[in-house]
């Protein structure tokens, strides 16, 4: 579905496509490329650091549905997306994680992940320095199943990834989050930031501008 005309549903009337050329044409600090090469070598060093000592990782994604519940066919417009069916939720799985891992000790990386259409999910990407089991993980997916009213818990049945620490040069964990971050993904000919970015990472991109957020946060070691 081709949704350019699609308004974003921040209450500037403007539709998806138009805002995106409007960001491409005037990236700033923000998703420019000296901005993605800073964030790609924080995000190695993170997990250089965090690789001394972590034993395994967990990828946690919380997702919403893009349509309005009971009609399948009415495309929910992306800023709304985001901050009702995504956003809306982030402060209760930050303190279902911190319950959940008390007493081991761990680091988070958290990030605006985009889908296929450019819509908006939620990654939060965990070192640990023992393994746990996906049922641990539980209370962070009902902190958000619970409290989006655009998520249920059948889409989020592999929610929780599990991964050892293996002897890799980077984790699988920082692999996928810079793939799937909007102009940190350079596999093949891509460069560092947005222009060289697909479609869809460029659409979301113009999501996570509008909603006045974030890509990629750090956060410290727990324990």
């Amino acid at each position: 579905m081709d949704f350019s005309d699609l308004q974003l549903g921040d209450g500037s009337g403007e539709g998806w496509g138009s805002a995106t050329n409007q960001l491409l044409n005037s990236v700033g600090d923000v998703f420019g490329e000296q901005w993605a090469r800073r964030q790609q070598a924080r995000l190695f060093a993170v997990d250089r650091k965090c690789r001394q000592w972590a034993t395994a990782t967990v990828l946690l994604t919380a997702t919403a549905s893009t349509t309005w519940p009971g009609s399948a066919s009415t495309a929910i417009p992306p800023v709304v997306h985001y901050k009702r069916g995504v956003r809306a939720t982030r402060s209760a799985r930050q303190s279902a994680l911190s319950r959940a891992l008390s007493g081991r000790k761990w680091r988070a990386i958290r990030c605006l992940g985009v889908g296929d259409d450019g819509y908006l999910h939620a990654h939060t990407g965990v070192y640990l320095d023992e393994r746990v089991d996906s049922s641990d993980l539980d209370p962070w997916v009902s902190a958000h199943t619970n409290n989006s009213p655009l998520a249920d818990d059948q889409a989020h049945s592999g929610a929780v990834e599990i991964a050892e620490v293996d002897g890799n040069e980077h984790t699988g964990l920082v692999n996928y989050v810079m793939c799937n971050s909007p102009g940190l993904d350079t596999r093949g000919d891509r460069g560092h930031g947005l222009q060289s970015a697909p479609t869809n990472q460029q659409r979301g991109a113009v999501v996570i501008d509008r909603g006045d957020v974030s890509p990629v946060t750090f956060g410290s070691v727990s324990t």
